[in-house]
């Protein structure tokens, strides 16, 4: 009997594992500077992202937010990269958008965090070898639950925009203080 495997499956079986993450708490210090970069960036990536989406929300309400997420969110994680000279973004176990799948490296602490409590998750940290990844948790904060709630609880009005623009939206179901994902920042050491 002959097996055949595909060349991803072949490429599974023979690839390293994948480095295991170290709390940022408990880093080497040789790590230091390269987490506080990575901190920076990703602290740069949030503070204009929920500006942005205060703004939003204020102008247009929920539903205003939703295409800043999918139209800006982007753009404001390349800038925050080139500000810091890293890669910048955002990803979850439970995607809205699938452009923000997380990079190989972040996969086994995402499903590690998954379904936990965002007080429960460290930012860890990952030898990339000439770079370091760092994770920082995402909580669920209450005003997030107007599009990340459970979706009786959303309105219909934002269902309505998240399912135009998100066609296998799952990112859906969430309590205030859940973890929602990782802002996950590659930096050179």
């Amino acid at each position: 009997m002959r097996i055949l495997l595909s060349l991803s499956a072949v490429l599974a079986l023979t690839a390293p594992p994948a480095p295991a993450p170290v709390k940022v708490a408990d880093a080497p210090a040789p790590w230091k500077d390269a987490i506080s970069r990575a901190g920076d960036a990703a602290r740069v990536l949030q503070e204009k992202l929920q500006a942005r989406l205060a703004r939003a929300l204020a102008d247009g309400g929920p539903v205003a937010a939703v295409s800043v997420c999918r139209d800006e969110a982007p753009r404001l994680a390349a800038e925050a990269g080139r500000e810091s000279q890293a890669k910048v973004g955002r990803t979850s176990d439970r995607l809205r958008n699938p452009a923000n799948a997380p990079p190989d490296w972040a996969r086994a602490p995402l499903a590690e965090a998954a379904l936990r409590k965002a007080s429960e998750v460290p930012a860890l940290a990952v030898d990339l070898g000439d770079r370091l990844g760092v994770l920082f948790p995402i909580p669920v904060k209450g005003v997030c639950r107007t599009c990340h709630g459970t979706p009786d609880a959303i309105p219909a009005p934002v269902r309505h925009a998240l399912a135009a623009a998100y066609a296998e939206d799952r990112a859906t179901g969430y309590a205030e203080g859940d973890f929602r994902g990782f802002v996950w920042v590659e930096v050179p050491r």
